[in-house]
């Protein structure tokens, strides 16, 4: 919600304000008897600003706040607001490795509750670093596996057939060293991934309709969509299941976290990925036809 429009100047300020900090008009009036004005629910001697966005009912400028999500919310349901936070906002005290695994298994086992209740407020470098460690565990065993398989490939049988060819330690060598130099590059690309795709999905939000958050919100959605890569410890589900399984993760994200509809979700959540496949596709056909115009045959 974008916030209370002051009936003075018509600014919007953050529900719990007591007065508009552009005009100073005060938010906390007192009620006139008989006067048909809506009443605070708790404190009647005083006119409601606005209804509680989750239980509706009417609250004064004192008893207003914003929820978790945006919301505003009456005292009542401040109380009821769920406290806990996610593992991975408690990586202080639980450990950084042990608050990834744990807020993953939340995300793969039960998406729908644990992003009802995750706070979407959260720091660009707290995102990017699930997004890191995400990359990171969600290919280390697929490129181990393609690296002891490059390891141990009879390099000293084909370099004595071919004497061009390098030696079977140089050969191992270069294997070690490219797997290392893309498992060091991995979490920076994903990262980088990250920040582009979130802004494409948050501009795609927006353009829905959907404009109660801010693009760190998205990203926060975004990156702990990605918690399903943690299955990636299973060598080659990164390639062919992950995908597939974080993009409906991140539906379930995008329609909690900004608290829209399962339409405006998918669409935020769809856009982008499904447009880089046509557009490689598309792509992909256009070099195939120049190719083929270009043989001897089709003259």
């Amino acid at each position: 919600m974008p916030g209370i429009p002051c009936p003075s100047c018509q600014a919007y300020i953050v529900p719990g304000s007591l007065f508009c900090g552009k005009c100073g008009h005060s938010f906390v009036r007192q009620a006139v008897p008989e006067s048909g004005e809506p009443v605070c629910s708790v404190h009647p001697d005083l006119v409601s600003v606005q209804a509680c966005e989750r239980c509706g009912a009417f609250s004064c400028a004192k008893c207003l706040s914003v929820g978790a999500r945006g919301e505003a919310l009456c005292a009542k349901c401040i109380v009821r607001e769920p406290a806990e936070l996610l593992p991975w906002d408690r990586r202080e005290e639980l450990g950084l490795l042990k608050a990834f695994w744990k807020t993953c298994v939340e995300v793969m086992l039960r998406p729908t509750v644990t992003f009802e209740r995750v706070r979407p407020d959260g720091s660009i470098g707290s995102s990017l670093g699930f997004v890191a460690l995400a990359w990171t565990v969600g290919m280390l065993t697929t490129f181990l596996l393609y690296g002891l398989i490059l390891a141990f490939m009879p390099w000293d049988t084909l370099a004595a057939r071919d004497a061009k060819m390098p030696s079977g330690m140089f050969m191992r060598g270069t294997m070690i060293a490219i797997f290392f130099f893309y498992l060091l590059l991995i979490p920076v690309l994903g990262a980088v991934g990250s920040l582009v795709l979130a802004g494409i999905d948050h501009l795609v939000l927006r353009m829905a309709g959907v404009t109660q958050q801010t693009y760190s919100v998205t990203l926060r959605a975004h990156a702990l969509s990605m918690g399903v890569y943690l299955a990636g410890l299973v060598p080659l589900c990164s390639a062919y299941v992950i995908p597939f399984w974080s993009l409906g993760i991140r539906v379930v994200a995008y329609r909690s976290m900004h608290r829209t509809t399962w339409g405006k979700g998918a669409l935020g959540a769809l856009v982008a990925p499904v447009g880089f496949v046509v557009l490689g596709c598309g792509f992909y056909l256009a070099m195939v036809a120049f190719f083929m115009s270009a043989l001897p045959s089709a003259r």
